[in-house]
């Protein structure tokens, strides 16, 4: 688990370097990423002007970003510094920079400036990460006028992956937005394969670009289901002193019982894939990202013929950011959870999901969670 390490070099912010190994061309960069646990195979590369480093970045020189579970860093060749974002259970995303110098002991240092872009109506208005599609020109400043999508399981494959390189082992036939620049809206360009030996990698995996848009969206929504449910009870709170009542489920008010279901249900569609985009053909990666990541705990088994994994739930249950909900929130949203996985996949609103594949999903996450 890669939380530890993290609070481990946060916590010496103030006062202590971090053992890290400094080497070109990328810096600090794989040491990091070693020290986090944080597979070289899930790079995926960014190529828009679509971040704070914008000046450094083009379809030549793309940003890398890596990650695990919790945690997400940025590299930009010729940057004074490295992006580090950690997805923390109580407060949403939690931004820091460390700085590229060889000269100097590295620390981290925290961001509030990320929260211009990163807390918005696209974040539930509490501060998330973002994995954008756009329309890149040739110089990789996105076209303002054609607007911009926000990716995750549900977008259609057309407007998917606008502004990255995407590489798979296999032709993916069919439309997508990466690999494109537009040095005409209606005439896009299809950019060569990016191979640089500066980058870490040269490979932008695709898988790991679906995993990556499906954990950015996933913890937006655990982080809004905590924030949304703890604003919830501390309004019924102050109404039950108000009425001289004990602070039990027993005494919600209607109101307060809808938002909390509301949020519930919205976060078990998204965790159960109830609305995932079926996939256009069976699409493979790369690298060794899949293996690197199947490797890390249960329901990680990936389809990718018909879906991204073979069980409809995601590995995103066992988070930290599900041990952050309130008790009997938590209590009524695994409740939710196995109510539809045992008794309505295949129906209504989750008829997408196979009933024998929901059960089998539940007994695994069951097993795991003893």
């Amino acid at each position: 688990m890669v939380l530890p390490a993290l609070l481990l070099l946060a916590a010496q912010l103030p006062t202590g370097p971090l053992h890290l190994e400094y080497r070109e061309p990328n810096g600090f960069l794989l040491s990091l990423l070693k020290q986090l646990d944080i597979p070289v195979s899930s790079q995926t590369l960014v190529f828009s002007k679509t971040s704070a480093q914008s000046h450094l970045i083009f379809p030549s020189a793309p940003r890398a970003i890596f990650f695990n579970d919790d945690v997400y860093v940025g590299w930009v060749r010729g940057s004074d510094f490295l992006e580090i974002s950690y997805a923390d259970p109580a407060r949403g995303a939690l931004f820091y920079l460390l700085e590229q110098d060889p000269a100097i002991k590295p620390r981290l240092a925290t961001k509030d400036t990320c929260l211009q872009c990163h807390e918005s109506s696209r974040t539930f208005n509490i501060p998330g990460h973002l994995l954008r599609s756009v329309h890149p020109q040739t110089t990789g400043h996105p076209y303002t006028d054609r607007g911009s999508f926000v990716t995750d399981d549900t977008s259609p494959f057309a407007e998917r992956w606008g502004g990255w390189f995407v590489t798979s082992s296999t032709p993916l036939n069919f439309p997508h937005m990466g690999n494109k620049v537009f040095p005409v809206i209606d005439d896009p360009k299809t950019l060569g394969r990016f191979d640089d030996p500066s980058w870490p990698t040269n490979t932008s995996d695709v898988v790991a670009l679906m995993v990556l848009a499906h954990q950015v969206a996933g913890h937006n929504r655990l982080a809004y289901l905590d924030q949304e449910s703890r604003a919830a009870l501390s309004l019924q709170h102050t109404m039950n002193e108000m009425d001289g009542k004990p602070d039990l489920a027993a005494n919600w008010s209607a109101s307060t019982q809808r938002r909390i279901t509301r949020v519930i249900e919205s976060t078990v569609r998204f965790l159960t894939f109830a609305d995932e985009e079926p996939f256009p053909q069976p699409i493979r990666g790369d690298s060794s990202f899949a293996q690197d990541f199947q490797k890390r705990g249960p329901l990680r088994a990936f389809n990718c013929d018909t879906r991204l994994f073979e069980l409809p739930l995601s590995y995103l249950v066992d988070s930290k950011l599900i041990d952050r909900l309130d008790p009997v929130v938590k209590q009524r949203f695994l409740a939710r959870l196995q109510q539809v996985l045992t008794r309505e996949a295949g129906i209504g609103p989750y008829a997408k999901l196979s009933p024998a594949k929901a059960r089998e999903a539940w007994r695994v996450y069951s097993k795991s969670a003893r």
